[in-house]
Protein backbone atom coordinates (compact mmCIF):
# COMPACT_ATOMS: atom_id res chain seq x y z
CA UNK A 1 0.00 0.00 0.00
CA UNK A 2 1.02 3.54 -0.65
CA UNK A 3 2.61 5.35 2.03
CA UNK A 4 1.19 9.06 3.01
CA UNK A 5 1.85 11.48 5.82
CA UNK A 6 -1.14 12.37 8.21
CA UNK A 7 -1.16 12.94 12.15
CA UNK A 8 -2.20 9.59 14.26
CA UNK A 9 -4.45 10.13 16.73
CA UNK A 10 -3.94 8.54 20.24
CA UNK A 11 0.01 8.38 19.00
CA UNK A 12 1.53 8.92 22.51
CA UNK A 13 3.44 12.52 22.16
CA UNK A 14 7.13 10.51 22.59
CA UNK A 15 6.90 7.99 19.98
CA UNK A 16 5.43 11.44 17.47
CA UNK A 17 8.62 13.22 18.48
CA UNK A 18 10.99 10.59 17.37
CA UNK A 19 9.27 9.76 14.51
CA UNK A 20 7.66 12.77 13.27
CA UNK A 21 8.89 15.54 10.20
CA UNK A 22 9.19 18.87 10.62
CA UNK A 23 5.51 19.57 10.46
CA UNK A 24 4.90 17.26 12.82
CA UNK A 25 3.44 14.70 10.83
CA UNK A 26 3.78 11.03 11.51
CA UNK A 27 4.71 8.89 8.58
CA UNK A 28 2.79 5.74 7.94
CA UNK A 29 0.57 3.12 6.57
CA UNK A 30 -2.58 4.17 5.87
CA UNK A 31 -3.39 0.95 7.56
CA UNK A 32 -2.21 1.76 11.05
CA UNK A 33 -4.93 0.38 13.72
CA UNK A 34 -4.07 1.99 17.57
CA UNK A 35 -4.37 -1.49 19.43
CA UNK A 36 -6.26 -1.02 22.22
CA UNK A 37 -8.36 1.87 21.38
CA UNK A 38 -10.25 0.82 18.50
CA UNK A 39 -13.70 1.65 17.29
CA UNK A 40 -16.01 -0.78 15.66
CA UNK A 41 -15.26 -0.38 12.12
CA UNK A 42 -11.16 -0.14 12.78
CA UNK A 43 -12.07 -4.00 15.03
CA UNK A 44 -14.12 -5.38 12.34
CA UNK A 45 -11.29 -4.77 9.59
CA UNK A 46 -8.73 -6.26 11.52
CA UNK A 47 -10.17 -9.34 12.31
CA UNK A 48 -11.14 -9.76 8.49
CA UNK A 49 -7.25 -9.02 7.68
CA UNK A 50 -6.59 -11.87 10.59
CA UNK A 51 -8.57 -14.33 9.01
CA UNK A 52 -7.05 -13.38 5.56
CA UNK A 53 -3.64 -13.52 7.04
CA UNK A 54 -4.21 -16.69 7.88
CA UNK A 55 -5.74 -17.99 4.66
CA UNK A 56 -2.67 -16.51 2.80
CA UNK A 57 -0.74 -19.11 5.05
CA UNK A 58 -3.47 -21.85 4.38
CA UNK A 59 -4.38 -22.21 8.14
CA UNK A 60 -7.09 -21.11 9.85
CA UNK A 61 -8.28 -18.75 12.27
CA UNK A 62 -10.06 -21.38 14.65
CA UNK A 63 -12.39 -19.84 17.07
CA UNK A 64 -10.36 -20.49 20.17
CA UNK A 65 -7.22 -18.50 18.32
CA UNK A 66 -9.89 -15.67 17.06
CA UNK A 67 -10.95 -15.46 20.88
CA UNK A 68 -7.19 -15.09 22.09
CA UNK A 69 -6.28 -12.43 18.85
CA UNK A 70 -9.62 -10.49 20.06
CA UNK A 71 -8.24 -10.37 24.06
CA UNK A 72 -5.02 -8.68 22.69
CA UNK A 73 -6.94 -6.16 20.29
CA UNK A 74 -9.32 -5.17 23.24
CA UNK A 75 -6.33 -5.26 25.96
CA UNK A 76 -4.23 -1.68 25.82
CA UNK A 77 -1.17 -2.90 27.00
CA UNK A 78 1.24 -6.52 26.24
CA UNK A 79 0.24 -9.45 27.90
CA UNK A 80 1.87 -12.60 28.76
CA UNK A 81 0.54 -15.89 28.15
CA UNK A 82 -0.69 -16.61 31.61
CA UNK A 83 -2.77 -13.13 31.74
CA UNK A 84 -4.33 -14.19 28.58
CA UNK A 85 -5.44 -17.22 29.89
CA UNK A 86 -6.61 -15.80 33.14
CA UNK A 87 -9.01 -13.24 30.89
CA UNK A 88 -9.56 -15.67 28.34
CA UNK A 89 -11.61 -18.11 31.37
CA UNK A 90 -12.61 -15.04 32.75
CA UNK A 91 -14.39 -14.09 29.45
CA UNK A 92 -15.36 -17.90 27.79
CA UNK A 93 -17.30 -20.10 29.45
CA UNK A 94 -15.01 -23.27 27.95
CA UNK A 95 -11.56 -23.11 29.76
CA UNK A 96 -8.41 -22.77 27.82
CA UNK A 97 -4.97 -23.84 29.55
CA UNK A 98 -2.21 -21.54 29.30
CA UNK A 99 -0.15 -24.59 27.10
CA UNK A 100 -3.35 -23.58 24.42
CA UNK A 101 -2.71 -20.22 24.78
CA UNK A 102 1.47 -20.61 24.56
CA UNK A 103 0.18 -22.44 20.91
CA UNK A 104 -2.20 -20.15 19.97
CA UNK A 105 0.43 -16.82 20.48
CA UNK A 106 3.26 -18.95 18.63
CA UNK A 107 0.56 -19.75 15.64
CA UNK A 108 -0.21 -15.90 15.86
CA UNK A 109 3.35 -14.94 15.79
CA UNK A 110 4.34 -17.44 13.09
CA UNK A 111 1.65 -15.71 10.75
CA UNK A 112 2.37 -12.10 12.01
CA UNK A 113 -0.54 -11.07 13.58
CA UNK A 114 1.03 -10.63 16.91
CA UNK A 115 4.85 -10.12 18.08
CA UNK A 116 6.27 -11.27 21.51
CA UNK A 117 7.77 -8.22 23.21
CA UNK A 118 11.38 -10.54 24.90
CA UNK A 119 12.36 -8.07 27.07
CA UNK A 120 8.93 -8.70 28.90
CA UNK A 121 8.10 -12.01 27.25
CA UNK A 122 4.80 -10.36 26.38
CA UNK A 123 2.24 -10.07 23.32
CA UNK A 124 1.19 -7.73 21.57
CA UNK A 125 -0.83 -7.32 18.17
CA UNK A 126 0.98 -5.88 14.76
CA UNK A 127 -0.28 -2.66 14.45
CA UNK A 128 0.28 -2.65 11.07
CA UNK A 129 -2.28 -4.03 8.92
CA UNK A 130 -1.02 -4.55 5.53
CA UNK A 131 -2.01 -7.87 3.78
CA UNK A 132 0.47 -7.40 0.66
CA UNK A 133 3.90 -7.49 2.07
CA UNK A 134 5.81 -8.78 4.71
CA UNK A 135 6.19 -7.05 8.12
CA UNK A 136 8.79 -4.65 7.82
CA UNK A 137 11.47 -3.85 10.84
CA UNK A 138 9.91 -2.67 13.86
CA UNK A 139 10.66 -0.35 17.12
CA UNK A 140 8.66 -0.93 20.27
CA UNK A 141 9.06 1.21 22.92
CA UNK A 142 8.07 0.34 26.14
CA UNK A 143 6.56 2.21 29.51
CA UNK A 144 8.09 1.20 32.08
CA UNK A 145 5.63 2.67 34.28
CA UNK A 146 2.19 1.94 32.84
CA UNK A 147 3.37 -1.05 31.17
CA UNK A 148 1.85 -0.28 27.96
CA UNK A 149 4.16 -0.62 24.44
CA UNK A 150 3.75 1.67 21.11
CA UNK A 151 4.57 -0.24 17.65
CA UNK A 152 6.40 2.48 15.11
CA UNK A 153 7.28 0.67 11.86
CA UNK A 154 10.72 1.05 10.31
CA UNK A 155 9.47 3.61 7.38
CA UNK A 156 12.40 6.05 7.85
CA UNK A 157 14.80 2.77 7.65
CA UNK A 158 16.16 3.87 10.73
CA UNK A 159 16.81 0.60 12.49
CA UNK A 160 17.51 -1.17 9.65
CA UNK A 161 20.11 1.33 9.02
CA UNK A 162 21.27 0.27 12.29
CA UNK A 163 20.92 -3.67 11.74
CA UNK A 164 23.16 -3.05 8.58
CA UNK A 165 25.62 -0.66 10.49
CA UNK A 166 26.31 -3.87 13.09
CA UNK A 167 26.46 -6.21 10.43
CA UNK A 168 29.46 -4.24 9.02
CA UNK A 169 31.13 -4.44 12.47
CA UNK A 170 31.20 -8.35 12.21
CA UNK A 171 27.92 -8.44 14.39
CA UNK A 172 25.32 -10.14 13.88
CA UNK A 173 21.66 -9.68 15.77
CA UNK A 174 19.64 -12.17 17.20
CA UNK A 175 16.77 -10.84 16.74
CA UNK A 176 14.90 -8.72 14.18
CA UNK A 177 13.10 -6.40 16.23
CA UNK A 178 14.30 -3.23 18.66
CA UNK A 179 12.76 -2.86 22.27
CA UNK A 180 13.37 -0.17 24.07
CA UNK A 181 12.37 0.42 27.46
CA UNK A 182 11.72 3.85 29.29
CA UNK A 183 9.22 6.10 30.17
CA UNK A 184 6.38 6.92 28.04
CA UNK A 185 5.11 11.01 27.90
CA UNK A 186 2.12 10.24 29.54
CA UNK A 187 3.72 8.99 32.79
CA UNK A 188 6.27 11.92 32.64
CA UNK A 189 3.24 14.27 32.50
CA UNK A 190 1.50 12.98 35.18
CA UNK A 191 4.69 12.51 37.43
CA UNK A 192 5.54 16.20 36.84
CA UNK A 193 1.80 17.24 37.93
CA UNK A 194 2.19 15.00 41.05
CA UNK A 195 5.07 16.94 42.02
CA UNK A 196 3.65 20.39 41.10
CA UNK A 197 0.66 19.64 43.74
CA UNK A 198 2.79 18.74 46.00
CA UNK A 199 5.17 21.66 45.50
CA UNK A 200 1.86 24.37 46.22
Amino acid sequence: SALKEKPIPGLDKTTAEAFSNKDGKVKTSAHYIRVGNMNKQQFKEMMGFAIKRCEAFEKKLTPKRQQVFEILLKANKPLSAYELTDQFNKQINTPILAMSVYRILGFLESVGLVHRLKLENKFIPCSYVNDDREHQLSMFLICSSCNKASEVNDLNNSVKSLFRELKMKGFTPATSQLEISGVCFGCQQSTANTIKKKDK
